[in-house]
């Protein structure tokens, strides 16, 4: 991996360390399949990385950052999927989130922004096709986001 790879991941490291207790990095399991989700503050990224992505680094907005492994190794090997979902808070209001590949390396992942309020609690109710092809697996969790 070059050094700007090095540096996006240990950027990325960091931020879920930061941020895992207020919003939950958290991972599934589906038969052969690991999904890793986490949503992320997008004030927590450096601004020329947020850039790089088109996030949009606001107190009110953050993203979702999906990955999918095949479990056919200690580490497990990053795989395409296919990913689509919504955001929705306790009173029913839901929004979509659309979600764009990024391939660092032999990284994939998805990411998918969406904006909050303070103190809002929202449900993250995600469809996951590994590999594009087969079954759909559904993962749903629920945070509650905080404005910085």
């Amino acid at each position: 991996m070059g050094k700007l790879v090095q540096k996006f991941f240990l950027l990325i490291l960091l931020t879920f360390t930061l941020c895992a207790s207020h919003v939950g990095a958290e991972e599934q399991q589906f038969g052969d399949y690991t999904v890793n989700y986490v949503a992320v503050y997008s004030n927590f990224l450096r601004p020329e990385i947020a850039e790089r992505y088109g996030i949009v680094r606001s107190a009110r907005n953050a993203f979702v950052n999906i990955s999918v492994l095949r479990n056919d190794s200690s580490v497990g090997t990053p795989v395409a999927a296919r990913i689509s979902g919504e955001k929705a808070n306790f009173i029913g209001q839901s929004d979509a989130i659309e979600f764009i590949e990024i391939r660092e390396g032999d990284a994939i992942y998805y990411i998918g922004q969406f904006e909050f309020s303070n103190a809002e609690n929202l449900r993250f109710n995600l469809s996951v096709q590994p590999e594009r092809q087969g079954p759909a697996y559904s993962v749903s969790w629920t945070t509650q986001m905080y404005i910085n």
